[in-house]
């Protein structure tokens, strides 16, 4: 799971057609950066739910980390906007039976202390 940091604080600032720009970003970002057996898709707000077959939990690692400085790197630039934004990551790896509810609530608990350990705000560029 992939949740963009103090999103509300963007559209709150910015606007909601910042917040708009900001989660196109993320989809380009996402489209360029990911491996052909994988899958980005918007899954609420501005989490996304990111699926990497053929990879174990060490590549979802090194993955996320790609997606992550991918993010860092590329600041938003629309007409007037220019600013850095960051994303959290949270990962799980399939357990054999596994529902995927299971799979995707452990994503989001361990999306959830990523969050927790992150406390800057938005950067401007």
């Amino acid at each position: 799971m992939l949740d963009v940091d103090h999103f509300k604080n963007v559209n709150d600032t910015y606007g909601h057609l910042a917040g708009d720009a900001v989660l196109q970003t993320i989809a380009t970002t996402m489209k360029t950066t990911m491996r052909n057996t994988e899958y980005c898709a918007r899954y609420g707000g501005e989490e996304f739910l990111i699926v990497l077959t053929q990879t174990n939990i060490n590549g979802a690692l090194i993955g996320a980390e790609r997606v992550r400085y991918q993010h860092r790197k590329n600041p938003i630039s629309r007409h007037w906007l220019r600013f850095k934004i960051t994303v959290s990551i949270g990962l799980s790896e399939y357990k054999m039976r596994e529902y995927v509810d299971n799979i995707i609530a452990r994503a989001d608990e361990a999306l959830y202390r990523a969050k927790k350990g992150w406390t800057k705000p938005v950067e401007t560029a």
